[in-house]
């Protein structure tokens, strides 16, 4: 873990013309609601922070505002109300790794909270968890930075505040330190300019310390990093030389089956539904974004690549839920999905949303429901991964490396895993374990 604690030695002589800030705070499934990345743009006057795609990994920009030399890092987010045992150990380690992208340390933390957030009483804990990351006292350095695309007045604000147990919690912790910034209104500088202030008056009643890194923490992040991609590039060379050798067993006279069954597996809210249609080349099943749900298990034909296709898609389990809480109907269901393919599948696609592919509590519920079936199953199962633009710049193999229950689900499959990109709606060779489920 990163190792802070306070240092003041030149900050006095330097804080007047260098500001290093460090945004944190959670991500919203809401996309109407703009945080971190946009908060960045704004304060740095450019777009440097891209906020078309997920924040993956923490990156530093540097530029000059108000004559000052601003260096801002942006951090992955994490679900405000998830325990920290829910978030990726890729993005716990770049959340570690934020502070040592500024040294000799930030001088302050900006939480970054979107004003039309809900914020139940579980971001308390969840909020408390991510910062021990940090292993420092980061409320002491920190304002709560609020964004909105709209005008918010100081009132409309306190408003919000006054009906928010949660954001009064946050705002004590933080010295009642806080800021609203309009990131739809770039030409606004005196916002910023405002913010700045706020910040060096937090810097002066620290006694112009900031937060100072231990360089063998940061030394053991980095070596933590390289490890880890070393062993995802050997997985990534693994699974193509699999692949490789299955497609010579092809071309080396096996006879391909023009006639391929799949089946479709996974928890609700995964896009195994759309999976499916992605596979079928046409809205075979449907998919609502009203709430509806599979409810039983549904089959469809089609002619993909001159080859005749079958696919069925099962009922979800709702992804956190343990095989107990499903009910006895979806069991059911789920259980006489692969007999809807006489004589069996070829193939069981387990789908996987890579959004939550590293919670344990969802992993764990994969597990308990791939229970419903013989141990068999497993040979017949390739991992098919969703959601791949969650990726950001990191790899599904540096997901798999970081996570050992993911490890688990893909090793029972004998690394078998394939990610559905686009409107592609071809069916790959590589997806087909060897014979058929019976």
């Amino acid at each position: 873990m990163a190792c802070l604690t306070c240092s003041s030695s030149q900050a006095q002589r330097n804080h007047s013309t260098q500001l290093r800030i460090v945004l944190i705070g959670g991500r919203e499934s809401n996309g109407g609601l703009k945080g971190k990345s946009s908060a960045g743009n704004i304060i740095l006057g450019q777009n440097v922070f891209d906020t078309s795609r997920r924040t993956a990994q923490s990156e530093v920009r540097q530029q000059e505002v108000f004559s000052r030399q601003v260096t801002v890092v942006d951090t992955p987010g994490w679900w405000w109300v998830y325990p920290r045992e829910d978030t990726p150990k890729l993005d716990q380690i770049e959340i570690q790794n934020s502070v040592h992208l500024c040294p000799p340390g930030p001088h302050v933390f900006l939480l970054v909270i979107p004003v039309g957030l809900y914020l139940p009483e579980l971001v308390k804990a969840s909020l408390k968890q991510h910062l021990e990351l940090f292993n420092a006292d980061v409320f002491s350095h920190t304002i709560v930075l609020f964004t909105a695309i709209d005008p918010c007045s100081d009132e409309e604000l306190e408003s919000r505040i006054r009906t928010s147990p949660v954001l009064q919690w946050i705002l004590q912790q933080c010295g009642n330190r806080k800021h609203f910034l309009n990131i739809s209104n770039r030409e606004d500088r005196d916002q910023v300019k405002k913010l700045l202030e706020k910040i060096e008056t937090l810097i002066t009643n620290n006694g112009f310390r900031h937060c100072s890194v231990d360089r063998r923490q940061g030394e053991t992040l980095r070596k933590e990093m390289r490890d880890l991609t070393e062993r995802a590039s050997k997985r990534f060379d693994q699974v193509q030389k699999q692949r490789k050798n299955l497609k010579l067993q092809i071309q080396g006279g096996r006879t391909q089956s023009q006639h391929l069954r799949l089946v479709l597996i996974g928890a609700e809210l995964e896009g195994k539904s759309s999976a499916g249609n992605t596979i079928m080349g046409r809205p075979a099943f449907c998919v609502n974004n009203s709430g509806s749900r599979t409810t039983h298990s549904e089959i469809s034909h089609s002619v993909v690549e001159g080859r005749r296709l079958t696919v069925v898609d099962s009922p979800g389990w709702f992804y956190i839920n343990t095989l107990q809480e499903t009910s006895e109907m979806d069991k059911l269901e789920i259980e006489s999905s692969v007999n809807l393919c006489p004589p069996g599948p070829h193939a069981v696609l387990l789908v996987v949303g890579l959004e939550t592919a590293t919670h344990a509590t969802c992993l764990r519920s994969v597990q308990e429901h791939m229970s419903l079936f013989r141990e068999e199953i497993w040979k017949h199962t390739l991992v098919l991964f969703t959601m791949s633009d969650w990726l950001g710049t990191k790899t599904v193999e540096e997901h798999i490396e970081s996570d050992e229950g993911l490890q688990w689900i893909v090793n029972k499959c004998e690394n078998r895993t394939s990610q559905l990109k686009g409107e592609s709606t071809s069916v790959p060779n590589d997806i087909l374990p060897g014979g058929i489920m019976s």
